[in-house]
Protein backbone atom coordinates (compact mmCIF):
# COMPACT_ATOMS: atom_id res chain seq x y z
CA UNK A 1 0.00 0.00 0.00
CA UNK A 2 1.30 3.35 -1.23
CA UNK A 3 1.10 5.47 1.96
CA UNK A 4 0.84 9.46 2.60
CA UNK A 5 4.33 9.01 3.72
CA UNK A 6 5.82 7.59 0.64
CA UNK A 7 6.98 10.80 -0.52
CA UNK A 8 9.29 11.64 3.05
CA UNK A 9 11.00 8.48 2.17
CA UNK A 10 11.93 10.54 -1.13
CA UNK A 11 12.46 13.59 -0.07
CA UNK A 12 14.89 15.24 2.11
CA UNK A 13 15.04 18.65 0.71
CA UNK A 14 16.28 21.92 2.25
CA UNK A 15 14.61 24.59 -0.33
CA UNK A 16 16.64 27.83 -1.47
CA UNK A 17 14.65 30.71 -1.25
CA UNK A 18 16.21 32.86 -3.96
CA UNK A 19 13.69 35.57 -6.01
CA UNK A 20 14.39 34.56 -9.36
CA UNK A 21 12.28 32.51 -11.89
CA UNK A 22 13.53 28.94 -12.48
CA UNK A 23 11.61 25.54 -13.52
CA UNK A 24 11.97 22.53 -11.35
CA UNK A 25 14.21 20.78 -14.02
CA UNK A 26 16.79 23.76 -14.13
CA UNK A 27 18.62 23.04 -10.29
CA UNK A 28 18.42 19.65 -8.30
CA UNK A 29 15.55 18.91 -5.77
CA UNK A 30 17.44 20.31 -2.92
CA UNK A 31 17.85 24.05 -4.41
CA UNK A 32 14.32 24.20 -5.59
CA UNK A 33 13.26 27.89 -4.86
CA UNK A 34 10.10 29.49 -3.78
CA UNK A 35 8.42 30.45 -6.96
CA UNK A 36 9.26 26.80 -8.26
CA UNK A 37 7.64 25.35 -5.32
CA UNK A 38 4.37 27.77 -5.01
CA UNK A 39 3.88 28.06 -8.88
CA UNK A 40 0.78 29.85 -9.67
CA UNK A 41 0.61 27.65 -12.76
CA UNK A 42 0.66 24.31 -10.97
CA UNK A 43 -2.89 23.14 -10.75
CA UNK A 44 -1.78 19.78 -9.32
CA UNK A 45 0.18 21.30 -6.83
CA UNK A 46 2.78 18.83 -6.80
CA UNK A 47 5.67 20.85 -5.38
CA UNK A 48 3.83 22.32 -2.78
CA UNK A 49 2.36 18.65 -1.89
CA UNK A 50 6.42 18.02 -1.68
CA UNK A 51 7.29 20.70 0.25
CA UNK A 52 4.66 19.96 3.04
CA UNK A 53 5.74 16.29 2.61
CA UNK A 54 8.90 18.18 4.08
CA UNK A 55 7.40 19.30 6.69
CA UNK A 56 6.06 16.26 7.78
CA UNK A 57 8.99 14.69 7.96
CA UNK A 58 10.22 16.79 10.77
CA UNK A 59 7.93 15.00 13.11
CA UNK A 60 8.83 13.33 15.92
CA UNK A 61 10.68 9.74 14.80
CA UNK A 62 11.67 8.21 18.07
CA UNK A 63 13.26 5.23 16.09
CA UNK A 64 16.06 8.04 15.11
CA UNK A 65 17.51 7.88 18.43
CA UNK A 66 19.77 10.06 20.18
CA UNK A 67 23.88 9.50 20.12
CA UNK A 68 24.11 6.70 17.40
CA UNK A 69 20.43 4.87 17.25
CA UNK A 70 20.11 5.08 21.36
CA UNK A 71 16.17 5.10 21.94
CA UNK A 72 15.70 7.90 24.82
CA UNK A 73 14.78 5.36 27.03
CA UNK A 74 18.40 4.50 27.73
CA UNK A 75 18.18 7.87 29.33
CA UNK A 76 15.74 6.93 32.02
CA UNK A 77 15.53 3.83 34.84
CA UNK A 78 14.24 1.44 31.79
CA UNK A 79 17.43 0.70 29.69
CA UNK A 80 20.98 1.27 29.34
CA UNK A 81 23.33 1.70 25.70
CA UNK A 82 24.89 -1.71 24.70
CA UNK A 83 28.34 0.43 24.84
CA UNK A 84 28.51 2.45 27.85
CA UNK A 85 29.91 6.44 27.34
CA UNK A 86 27.22 7.27 24.62
CA UNK A 87 25.40 10.29 24.32
CA UNK A 88 22.62 8.66 25.79
CA UNK A 89 23.86 7.87 28.67
CA UNK A 90 24.58 11.71 30.11
CA UNK A 91 21.17 12.12 30.94
CA UNK A 92 21.79 9.75 33.37
CA UNK A 93 25.37 10.96 35.09
CA UNK A 94 24.54 14.71 35.00
CA UNK A 95 27.24 15.46 32.54
CA UNK A 96 25.13 17.36 30.28
CA UNK A 97 24.72 21.38 29.56
CA UNK A 98 23.77 24.04 27.10
CA UNK A 99 26.96 23.05 25.52
CA UNK A 100 27.02 19.63 24.67
CA UNK A 101 23.05 18.67 24.02
CA UNK A 102 22.30 14.88 23.70
CA UNK A 103 18.94 15.43 22.30
CA UNK A 104 19.54 19.42 20.69
CA UNK A 105 15.99 20.19 18.33
CA UNK A 106 15.88 23.33 19.17
CA UNK A 107 16.93 24.24 15.46
CA UNK A 108 15.45 20.88 13.72
CA UNK A 109 11.63 22.43 15.25
CA UNK A 110 11.97 25.86 14.50
CA UNK A 111 13.45 25.27 11.12
CA UNK A 112 9.92 23.29 10.99
CA UNK A 113 7.96 26.44 12.14
CA UNK A 114 9.47 28.34 9.94
CA UNK A 115 8.76 26.18 6.95
CA UNK A 116 4.65 26.18 8.32
CA UNK A 117 4.63 29.44 8.41
CA UNK A 118 6.47 29.89 4.15
CA UNK A 119 3.81 27.47 3.33
CA UNK A 120 0.94 29.05 5.04
CA UNK A 121 2.15 32.55 3.33
CA UNK A 122 2.34 30.69 -0.22
CA UNK A 123 0.15 28.64 -0.84
CA UNK A 124 -2.60 30.49 -2.37
CA UNK A 125 -0.73 31.16 -5.11
CA UNK A 126 -1.18 27.69 -6.45
CA UNK A 127 -4.64 27.24 -8.46
CA UNK A 128 -5.21 23.88 -7.01
CA UNK A 129 -8.14 22.59 -8.97
CA UNK A 130 -9.57 20.90 -5.65
CA UNK A 131 -10.67 23.43 -3.51
CA UNK A 132 -11.07 21.73 -0.49
CA UNK A 133 -7.44 20.37 -0.79
CA UNK A 134 -5.82 23.48 -0.29
CA UNK A 135 -7.93 23.89 3.17
CA UNK A 136 -6.98 20.65 4.09
CA UNK A 137 -3.46 20.84 3.82
CA UNK A 138 -3.63 24.48 5.59
CA UNK A 139 -5.25 22.87 8.32
CA UNK A 140 -2.40 19.59 8.34
CA UNK A 141 0.82 22.50 8.06
CA UNK A 142 -0.85 24.51 11.20
CA UNK A 143 -1.41 21.11 13.55
CA UNK A 144 2.09 20.19 12.45
CA UNK A 145 3.22 23.49 14.09
CA UNK A 146 1.66 22.63 16.87
CA UNK A 147 3.29 19.71 17.07
CA UNK A 148 6.54 21.15 16.83
CA UNK A 149 6.01 23.64 19.72
CA UNK A 150 4.82 21.10 22.25
CA UNK A 151 8.30 18.87 21.01
CA UNK A 152 9.91 22.32 21.91
CA UNK A 153 7.51 22.76 25.26
CA UNK A 154 7.92 19.65 26.91
CA UNK A 155 12.20 20.17 27.19
CA UNK A 156 12.44 23.87 27.22
CA UNK A 157 8.96 24.97 28.62
CA UNK A 158 8.43 28.31 27.80
CA UNK A 159 9.78 29.31 24.24
CA UNK A 160 9.45 32.22 21.49
CA UNK A 161 5.99 32.03 19.84
CA UNK A 162 6.68 33.55 16.35
CA UNK A 163 3.11 33.44 15.34
CA UNK A 164 3.00 33.37 11.42
CA UNK A 165 5.83 35.55 10.63
CA UNK A 166 8.19 34.19 8.09
CA UNK A 167 11.42 35.30 9.04
CA UNK A 168 14.54 36.01 6.56
CA UNK A 169 17.86 35.58 8.32
CA UNK A 170 18.58 39.44 8.29
CA UNK A 171 15.63 40.14 10.27
CA UNK A 172 15.91 40.58 14.40
CA UNK A 173 14.83 37.10 16.10
CA UNK A 174 15.36 38.65 19.35
CA UNK A 175 12.76 37.27 20.55
CA UNK A 176 11.60 36.59 24.12
CA UNK A 177 9.94 33.32 25.78
CA UNK A 178 6.76 33.12 26.18
CA UNK A 179 5.51 31.89 28.92
CA UNK A 180 4.84 28.19 30.07
CA UNK A 181 0.76 28.50 29.97
CA UNK A 182 0.71 30.93 27.22
CA UNK A 183 2.76 28.31 24.53
CA UNK A 184 -0.05 25.64 25.91
CA UNK A 185 -3.13 28.16 25.48
CA UNK A 186 -1.56 28.65 21.64
CA UNK A 187 -1.48 24.70 21.30
CA UNK A 188 -4.49 24.30 22.80
CA UNK A 189 -6.34 26.95 20.67
CA UNK A 190 -4.86 25.53 17.59
CA UNK A 191 -5.91 22.19 18.41
CA UNK A 192 -9.68 22.87 18.83
CA UNK A 193 -9.85 25.15 15.77
CA UNK A 194 -8.04 22.45 13.42
CA UNK A 195 -10.16 19.42 14.66
CA UNK A 196 -12.98 20.88 12.59
CA UNK A 197 -10.70 21.43 9.70
CA UNK A 198 -8.78 18.03 9.49
CA UNK A 199 -10.21 15.32 7.63
CA UNK A 200 -12.30 12.93 9.58
CA UNK A 201 -10.26 9.69 10.21
CA UNK A 202 -12.97 7.78 7.62
CA UNK A 203 -12.44 9.75 4.90
CA UNK A 204 -8.86 9.08 4.63
CA UNK A 205 -8.43 6.30 1.78
CA UNK A 206 -5.84 3.43 2.62
CA UNK A 207 -3.31 5.05 -0.16
CA UNK A 208 -3.33 7.93 1.66
CA UNK A 209 -3.04 6.52 5.53
CA UNK A 210 -0.29 8.62 7.45
CA UNK A 211 -2.44 12.00 6.46
CA UNK A 212 -3.10 13.75 9.87
CA UNK A 213 -6.74 12.99 11.07
CA UNK A 214 -8.66 15.40 13.25
CA UNK A 215 -8.66 12.90 16.08
CA UNK A 216 -4.18 13.73 16.11
CA UNK A 217 -5.92 17.81 17.32
CA UNK A 218 -7.76 16.43 20.22
CA UNK A 219 -4.83 13.55 21.29
CA UNK A 220 -2.62 17.00 21.01
CA UNK A 221 -4.68 18.86 22.89
CA UNK A 222 -4.91 15.77 25.44
CA UNK A 223 -1.34 15.54 25.86
CA UNK A 224 -0.48 19.11 26.12
CA UNK A 225 -3.21 19.64 29.03
CA UNK A 226 -1.96 16.75 30.82
CA UNK A 227 1.50 18.03 30.99
CA UNK A 228 0.34 21.45 31.78
CA UNK A 229 -1.57 19.55 35.06
CA UNK A 230 1.32 17.43 36.12
CA UNK A 231 3.33 18.09 39.00
CA UNK A 232 6.20 19.84 37.17
CA UNK A 233 4.17 22.38 35.62
CA UNK A 234 1.29 22.56 38.54
CA UNK A 235 2.64 22.92 41.39
CA UNK A 236 -0.36 24.07 43.15
CA UNK A 237 -2.23 21.27 41.70
CA UNK A 238 -4.71 23.62 40.18
CA UNK A 239 -7.91 20.12 39.91
CA UNK A 240 -9.06 22.39 36.87
CA UNK A 241 -6.33 21.73 35.15
CA UNK A 242 -6.82 17.90 35.18
CA UNK A 243 -10.50 17.93 34.81
CA UNK A 244 -9.67 19.88 31.67
CA UNK A 245 -7.26 17.01 30.32
CA UNK A 246 -9.57 14.45 31.55
CA UNK A 247 -12.32 16.23 29.51
CA UNK A 248 -9.35 16.37 26.13
CA UNK A 249 -8.77 12.55 26.14
CA UNK A 250 -12.91 12.07 26.65
CA UNK A 251 -13.66 13.76 23.70
CA UNK A 252 -11.28 11.72 21.68
CA UNK A 253 -12.67 8.49 23.29
CA UNK A 254 -16.15 9.76 22.79
CA UNK A 255 -15.68 9.47 18.60
CA UNK A 256 -16.07 5.87 18.70
CA UNK A 257 -13.18 5.56 16.12
CA UNK A 258 -10.34 3.97 17.52
CA UNK A 259 -10.60 0.72 19.75
CA UNK A 260 -7.26 -1.18 21.30
CA UNK A 261 -6.30 -3.70 18.71
CA UNK A 262 -7.56 -7.13 20.14
CA UNK A 263 -4.13 -9.27 19.74
CA UNK A 264 -3.06 -9.97 23.65
CA UNK A 265 0.59 -9.46 21.36
CA UNK A 266 0.64 -6.37 19.93
CA UNK A 267 3.79 -6.46 18.78
CA UNK A 268 2.33 -6.26 15.18
CA UNK A 269 0.59 -3.18 15.53
CA UNK A 270 3.87 -1.75 15.09
CA UNK A 271 4.69 -2.76 11.87
CA UNK A 272 1.46 -2.81 10.63
CA UNK A 273 0.62 0.34 8.60
CA UNK A 274 -3.18 0.67 9.92
CA UNK A 275 -4.63 -0.39 12.92
CA UNK A 276 -7.39 0.50 14.97
CA UNK A 277 -5.72 1.84 17.52
CA UNK A 278 -2.96 3.92 15.71
CA UNK A 279 -3.92 7.42 15.71
CA UNK A 280 -1.16 8.70 14.41
CA UNK A 281 2.34 7.29 13.30
CA UNK A 282 5.93 8.43 11.85
CA UNK A 283 6.02 5.68 9.14
CA UNK A 284 9.44 4.73 8.39
CA UNK A 285 10.56 3.19 5.30
CA UNK A 286 10.45 -0.67 4.99
CA UNK A 287 13.63 -1.77 6.17
CA UNK A 288 15.23 -4.21 9.14
CA UNK A 289 17.42 -1.26 10.20
CA UNK A 290 15.83 -1.54 13.57
CA UNK A 291 16.61 -5.78 14.09
CA UNK A 292 19.98 -5.02 12.82
CA UNK A 293 20.41 -2.52 15.42
CA UNK A 294 18.62 -3.52 18.26
CA UNK A 295 18.63 -7.47 17.88
CA UNK A 296 20.62 -9.97 19.58
CA UNK A 297 24.40 -9.92 18.53
CA UNK A 298 24.67 -13.95 18.37
CA UNK A 299 23.28 -14.51 15.00
CA UNK A 300 25.41 -14.17 11.94
CA UNK A 301 24.53 -12.99 7.97
CA UNK A 302 20.85 -11.18 7.47
CA UNK A 303 20.04 -12.20 11.26
CA UNK A 304 22.74 -10.62 12.99
CA UNK A 305 22.13 -7.51 15.60
CA UNK A 306 23.58 -5.00 17.32
CA UNK A 307 22.29 -5.38 20.59
CA UNK A 308 21.99 -1.46 21.27
CA UNK A 309 19.35 -1.14 23.85
CA UNK A 310 19.43 -3.40 27.08
CA UNK A 311 16.16 -3.20 29.27
CA UNK A 312 16.98 -3.00 32.81
CA UNK A 313 15.80 -5.46 36.22
CA UNK A 314 14.07 -2.49 37.03
CA UNK A 315 11.85 -2.07 33.88
CA UNK A 316 11.53 -5.91 33.65
CA UNK A 317 10.40 -5.96 37.42
CA UNK A 318 7.63 -3.39 36.62
CA UNK A 319 5.27 -6.32 34.61
CA UNK A 320 3.32 -8.22 36.77
CA UNK A 321 2.47 -11.54 36.94
CA UNK A 322 -0.44 -12.82 34.58
CA UNK A 323 -2.75 -12.84 37.31
CA UNK A 324 -2.55 -8.77 38.03
CA UNK A 325 -0.05 -8.68 41.35
CA UNK A 326 2.79 -7.13 41.21
CA UNK A 327 6.01 -9.40 41.66
CA UNK A 328 6.51 -8.47 45.57
CA UNK A 329 3.01 -9.17 45.96
CA UNK A 330 2.77 -12.46 48.55
CA UNK A 331 0.24 -13.91 46.29
CA UNK A 332 1.68 -13.04 43.17
CA UNK A 333 3.26 -16.70 42.69
CA UNK A 334 5.99 -14.97 41.55
CA UNK A 335 9.25 -17.80 41.50
CA UNK A 336 12.44 -15.75 41.06
CA UNK A 337 14.46 -18.83 40.14
CA UNK A 338 11.67 -19.18 36.67
CA UNK A 339 11.12 -15.34 36.09
CA UNK A 340 9.39 -14.80 33.65
CA UNK A 341 7.02 -17.99 33.57
CA UNK A 342 2.94 -16.49 33.78
CA UNK A 343 3.98 -12.97 33.78
CA UNK A 344 2.13 -9.83 31.82
CA UNK A 345 1.99 -11.21 28.44
CA UNK A 346 3.45 -7.56 27.53
CA UNK A 347 6.81 -8.32 29.24
CA UNK A 348 7.33 -11.22 26.52
CA UNK A 349 6.28 -8.61 23.87
CA UNK A 350 8.53 -5.81 24.73
CA UNK A 351 11.92 -7.78 26.34
CA UNK A 352 13.56 -10.36 24.82
CA UNK A 353 14.57 -13.17 27.68
CA UNK A 354 16.94 -15.82 27.93
CA UNK A 355 15.57 -19.02 26.68
CA UNK A 356 13.21 -17.14 24.45
CA UNK A 357 12.91 -18.05 21.01
CA UNK A 358 14.29 -16.14 18.31
CA UNK A 359 14.95 -17.01 14.47
CA UNK A 360 14.19 -20.31 14.93
CA UNK A 361 16.62 -20.93 18.12
CA UNK A 362 16.29 -19.87 22.12
CA UNK A 363 18.22 -16.71 23.06
CA UNK A 364 21.33 -17.65 25.32
CA UNK A 365 21.59 -14.89 27.45
CA UNK A 366 23.35 -17.71 30.02
CA UNK A 367 27.42 -16.72 31.04
CA UNK A 368 29.23 -18.03 27.67
CA UNK A 369 25.92 -18.08 25.77
CA UNK A 370 26.01 -17.15 22.00
CA UNK A 371 24.00 -13.80 23.27
CA UNK A 372 25.65 -13.27 26.09
CA UNK A 373 28.77 -10.42 25.51
CA UNK A 374 26.30 -8.34 23.36
CA UNK A 375 24.24 -7.20 26.31
CA UNK A 376 24.95 -5.50 30.09
CA UNK A 377 21.45 -6.09 31.18
CA UNK A 378 20.97 -9.74 30.38
CA UNK A 379 18.44 -8.57 28.01
CA UNK A 380 17.79 -7.01 24.83
CA UNK A 381 14.80 -5.27 23.67
CA UNK A 382 12.18 -6.74 21.83
CA UNK A 383 9.16 -4.29 21.26
CA UNK A 384 8.83 -2.85 17.36
CA UNK A 385 11.25 -5.41 16.34
CA UNK A 386 9.12 -7.45 13.26
CA UNK A 387 8.03 -10.90 14.11
CA UNK A 388 10.76 -13.19 13.32
CA UNK A 389 10.25 -15.71 15.97
CA UNK A 390 10.48 -18.62 13.88
CA UNK A 391 12.58 -16.82 10.69
CA UNK A 392 15.87 -17.56 9.84
CA UNK A 393 17.22 -14.30 8.82
CA UNK A 394 15.74 -10.49 8.82
CA UNK A 395 13.71 -9.41 5.92
CA UNK A 396 12.21 -5.58 5.35
CA UNK A 397 9.60 -5.25 7.27
CA UNK A 398 7.45 -1.73 7.66
CA UNK A 399 7.66 0.16 10.82
CA UNK A 400 5.71 2.75 12.14
CA UNK A 401 7.17 5.35 15.15
CA UNK A 402 3.83 5.54 17.23
CA UNK A 403 3.08 9.57 17.99
CA UNK A 404 -0.40 8.76 19.26
CA UNK A 405 -2.47 5.62 20.04
CA UNK A 406 -5.37 4.81 21.63
CA UNK A 407 -4.11 3.14 24.35
CA UNK A 408 -2.01 6.01 26.06
CA UNK A 409 -5.31 8.13 25.44
CA UNK A 410 -7.26 5.98 27.72
CA UNK A 411 -4.19 6.20 30.22
CA UNK A 412 -4.09 9.91 29.86
CA UNK A 413 -7.59 9.76 30.65
CA UNK A 414 -7.73 7.61 33.81
CA UNK A 415 -4.61 9.56 35.19
CA UNK A 416 -6.17 12.90 34.52
CA UNK A 417 -9.65 11.73 35.83
CA UNK A 418 -7.82 10.36 39.12
CA UNK A 419 -6.13 13.34 39.71
CA UNK A 420 -9.23 15.54 39.55
CA UNK A 421 -11.02 13.39 42.39
CA UNK A 422 -11.06 12.10 45.76
CA UNK A 423 -11.27 8.77 44.83
CA UNK A 424 -11.01 7.13 41.45
CA UNK A 425 -14.42 7.55 39.07
CA UNK A 426 -15.66 4.24 37.84
CA UNK A 427 -14.51 5.77 33.99
CA UNK A 428 -10.51 6.09 35.28
CA UNK A 429 -11.08 2.33 36.00
CA UNK A 430 -12.89 0.87 33.78
CA UNK A 431 -10.07 2.91 31.13
CA UNK A 432 -7.43 1.19 32.52
CA UNK A 433 -9.02 -2.14 33.00
CA UNK A 434 -9.63 -2.23 28.77
CA UNK A 435 -6.12 -2.05 28.73
CA UNK A 436 -5.20 -4.74 31.14
CA UNK A 437 -7.58 -6.57 29.53
CA UNK A 438 -6.36 -6.71 26.32
CA UNK A 439 -2.80 -7.38 27.71
CA UNK A 440 -4.21 -10.72 28.34
CA UNK A 441 -4.46 -10.13 32.43
CA UNK A 442 -7.04 -12.48 34.46
CA UNK A 443 -8.18 -11.25 36.34
CA UNK A 444 -7.70 -7.82 34.64
CA UNK A 445 -10.33 -6.10 37.13
CA UNK A 446 -9.03 -2.95 39.96
CA UNK A 447 -10.60 -2.96 42.98
CA UNK A 448 -13.24 -0.52 42.76
CA UNK A 449 -12.42 0.70 46.61
CA UNK A 450 -8.79 1.49 45.26
CA UNK A 451 -7.84 4.62 46.95
CA UNK A 452 -6.46 7.89 45.02
CA UNK A 453 -2.95 7.44 45.84
CA UNK A 454 -3.20 3.53 45.01
CA UNK A 455 -4.45 4.21 42.12
CA UNK A 456 -2.20 6.54 40.88
CA UNK A 457 0.93 4.30 41.23
CA UNK A 458 -0.91 1.49 39.11
CA UNK A 459 -1.32 4.10 36.28
CA UNK A 460 1.97 4.87 36.34
CA UNK A 461 2.74 1.66 36.24
CA UNK A 462 0.64 0.77 33.53
CA UNK A 463 2.14 3.43 31.59
CA UNK A 464 5.29 2.08 32.09
CA UNK A 465 4.60 -1.48 30.90
CA UNK A 466 2.10 -0.14 28.02
CA UNK A 467 4.02 2.54 26.17
CA UNK A 468 7.80 1.30 26.99
CA UNK A 469 9.83 2.61 24.32
CA UNK A 470 7.42 4.57 23.12
CA UNK A 471 9.80 7.95 24.51
CA UNK A 472 7.01 8.31 27.58
CA UNK A 473 8.57 7.34 30.85
CA UNK A 474 11.95 10.10 30.06
CA UNK A 475 9.13 12.55 30.11
CA UNK A 476 6.75 11.03 32.78
CA UNK A 477 9.20 10.64 35.03
CA UNK A 478 9.80 15.03 34.36
CA UNK A 479 6.33 15.78 34.80
CA UNK A 480 5.92 13.77 37.37
CA UNK A 481 8.80 14.94 39.51
CA UNK A 482 9.26 11.96 40.67
CA UNK A 483 13.48 12.05 38.60
CA UNK A 484 14.91 12.72 41.55
CA UNK A 485 13.65 10.08 43.44
CA UNK A 486 14.17 6.98 40.21
CA UNK A 487 17.65 8.89 39.30
CA UNK A 488 19.55 9.88 42.09
CA UNK A 489 22.26 7.62 42.61
CA UNK A 490 20.07 5.08 41.53
CA UNK A 491 22.29 1.60 40.76
CA UNK A 492 20.41 0.07 37.53
CA UNK A 493 20.07 -3.37 37.31
CA UNK A 494 20.59 -6.33 35.19
CA UNK A 495 20.19 -9.80 35.48
CA UNK A 496 22.50 -13.05 35.87
CA UNK A 497 22.18 -16.32 34.31
CA UNK A 498 24.11 -19.40 35.22
CA UNK A 499 23.37 -22.40 32.85
CA UNK A 500 23.69 -25.77 35.03
CA UNK A 501 22.84 -28.38 32.52
CA UNK A 502 19.24 -28.01 31.28
CA UNK A 503 18.67 -25.91 34.11
CA UNK A 504 19.59 -22.10 35.20
CA UNK A 505 20.30 -19.82 38.04
CA UNK A 506 19.32 -16.11 38.59
CA UNK A 507 20.65 -13.64 40.76
CA UNK A 508 19.79 -10.54 40.44
CA UNK A 509 23.20 -8.56 42.12
CA UNK A 510 24.59 -7.46 38.24
CA UNK A 511 24.75 -3.35 39.06
CA UNK A 512 24.98 -1.70 35.35
CA UNK A 513 25.01 2.09 35.70
CA UNK A 514 24.88 4.27 38.92
CA UNK A 515 23.12 7.49 37.99
CA UNK A 516 23.64 10.98 39.35
CA UNK A 517 20.20 14.02 39.30
CA UNK A 518 20.10 17.41 39.85
CA UNK A 519 16.89 19.12 39.69
CA UNK A 520 17.90 21.54 36.83
CA UNK A 521 17.52 18.73 34.43
CA UNK A 522 13.76 19.08 34.62
CA UNK A 523 14.24 21.13 31.73
CA UNK A 524 17.00 21.23 29.10
CA UNK A 525 19.18 24.19 28.85
CA UNK A 526 18.44 26.13 26.02
CA UNK A 527 21.57 25.64 23.83
CA UNK A 528 24.51 28.33 24.35
CA UNK A 529 24.43 28.86 20.76
CA UNK A 530 20.74 30.30 20.88
CA UNK A 531 21.47 32.21 23.75
CA UNK A 532 24.72 33.90 21.68
CA UNK A 533 22.45 35.11 19.54
CA UNK A 534 19.68 36.48 21.53
CA UNK A 535 19.91 39.51 23.77
CA UNK A 536 16.09 38.49 24.89
CA UNK A 537 16.27 34.45 25.17
CA UNK A 538 16.50 33.77 29.12
CA UNK A 539 18.34 30.89 29.78
CA UNK A 540 16.31 28.35 32.02
CA UNK A 541 17.20 27.88 35.67
CA UNK A 542 20.52 26.56 36.85
CA UNK A 543 22.12 26.03 33.73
Amino acid sequence: MRTYFSYIFILAVTFSLCSCKKTAEDYPVDQWEEDVIFDPTDSVGNYARQFLMNIYSVMPNNYAGVGNNALLDAGTDDAVYRYPGNTVETFVNGSWAAWNMPDNVWSKYYNGIRKVNLFLSKIDIVPLKTANLKNEWKAEARFLRALFYFELLKRWGGVPLLGDKVYTLTEDLDIPRSSYDECVQYIVAECDDLKTKLLKETAIADGDFGRIPRSAAIALKARTLLYAASPLNNEKNVIVKWQQAADAAKELIDLGTYSLVTNTNYIPMFYARKTTETILAYQVATNNTLETNYGPVGYSGTGAGSGLMNPTQDLVDAFPMKNGLMITDPLSTYNPQAPYANRDPRLAATVLVNGVTWLNRPVELYEGGRDYAGTQTGYYMRKFLGGFTSSTAYSATNHNAMIFRYAEVLLNYAEALNEANSTPPDAAIKAVESIRQRAGLSPYTISTSITQADFRKLVRNERRCELAFEEHRFWDIRRWKIAGQVLNNTALRGIGVVKNGSAYTYNYDRKVLTTTWNDRMYRYPIPIAEIEKSRKLEQNAGW
